[in-house]
């Protein structure tokens, strides 16, 4: 792919891009902020990179972000849990270190959010199913 920044294949990444915003200051109000938007994305990737048997993220984690104060988070991670997004169980052998457990609202508003951008995705690129026999060789 060309690295120019007119190439039509940018125009339609901005495109995606643009419009998942939309989406999300439509239907995803806890992520209209800065500190909303990088709670829920830090939420996401660490239930993702989690191991299956365990979907949780470290509370402690969440703190590490020069650019938001603690007390900002604190708020939006109240509001998460207000909503019924999350809610946290504590260490049993230290009650200091608490994680973060997603509530269903919270699978059911990620599904959300991927199936919309698989749909908006769609709408600019021709998406294939992933083949989990092709191998990494074959052209």
């Amino acid at each position: 792919m060309k690295s120019e920044p007119d190439h039509p294949m940018n125009t339609k990444l901005l495109q995606v891009i643009c419009q998942l915003h939309d989406w999300e200051n439509q239907h995803l109000h806890l992520v209209q902020s800065q500190a909303g938007r990088y709670l829920y994305l830090s939420l996401v990737k660490q239930l993702t990179e989690a191991k299956q048997d365990q979907p949780s993220a470290l509370l402690k984690g969440i703190y590490h972000n020069q650019d938001l104060s603690e007390r900002a988070l604190r708020y939006k991670i109240r509001e998460f849990e207000q909503e019924g997004l999350i809610k946290f169980e504590c260490n049993q052998f230290d009650k200091r270190s608490k994680k973060i457990l997603p509530t269903a609202d919270l699978m059911q508003t990620l599904e959300t959010h991927s199936q919309e951008l698989g749909r908006i995705l769609a709408t600019k690129f021709v998406l294939l199913p992933k083949n989990k026999s092709a191998t990494t060789d074959e052209p």
